[in-house]
């Protein structure tokens, strides 16, 4: 492994286990290299990488510091809309059940994990009073344990930022991929369609620091035939 590597790597095993978490400076340029023993400019550079990718903000005249979810993560706000007028369409959540899993599926492709066991959350989600969605949150069941007790109205927030402030492991970048096919029985109930008819179906991969898979998510929806507007700002 190069120097620039292994600060690189250092750095991020910090904020992995939660010995920086965000809004905490890090040392100055000097400390660092004396520290890694390495020279000034690998240092800089491995701030630059980390810049980049948006775990680290470096402020003129202050210092660097550790940005966690609030700066640079993946645009993770996929579920909202606007109507033709460009309003934009409120989402209303309602948990439905958390469960834990032992079977295998596409979620266990894409997360692995030791221990087998994985935790979906299923929630249907109103959209402007319009239309439902209906979602299925997968989580490794180790990483579901280390979030402490999620109460209904936790349930009921924003998964991934959630995840990203109890775990401090930002979404950096999320997978989309659709298509048509039959739903879940749950989905179909929720939705009332029937259960062999093909439904709506995006699936999203989010990973987070060093391109780990993080959560796997399906979201399903009942044909509608108004016209919508998807909302891809970055939050801010």
């Amino acid at each position: 492994m190069t120097k620039l590597n292994s600060v690189s790597d250092a750095i991020i095993r910090s904020i992995e286990t939660g010995a920086l978490r965000e809004g905490d400076r890090l040392p100055s340029e000097g400390e660092l290299a004396s520290f890694h023993g390495v020279s000034v400019g690998t240092i800089q550079k491995a701030l630059a990488r980390l810049t980049n990718s948006g775990l680290i903000t470096r402020e003129q005249g202050r210092g660097t510091f550790v940005s966690g979810t609030r700066v640079a993560p993946a645009d993770v706000r996929y579920l909202r809309f606007r109507d033709e007028g460009g309003n934009e369409l409120p989402s209303y959540v309602h948990a439905r059940s958390v469960k834990r899993i032992k079977r295998k599926g596409p979620w266990s492709d894409f997360l692995g994990g030791e221990g087998d066991g994985y935790v979906r959350i299923e929630r249907v989600i109103n959209v402007g009073g319009r239309f439902d969605l209906y979602s299925e949150f997968w989580l490794r069941e180790e990483d579901f344990a280390q979030l402490g007790g999620l109460d209904r109205e936790a349930l009921e927030k924003n998964l991934r930022e959630l995840i990203g402030q109890r775990l401090s492991l930002p979404t950096l970048r999320v997978d989309q991929w659709i298509r048509f096919g039959a739903p879940p029985a749950a989905a179909a109930r929720e939705l009332g369609l029937d259960p062999d008819a093909p439904s709506f179906i995006m699936e999203m991969r989010g990973y987070t620091l060093r391109d780990q898979p993080l959560y796997y998510q399906s979201v399903y929806a009942a044909p509608f035939s108004e016209r919508l507007m998807i909302v891809r700002e970055k939050s801010t």
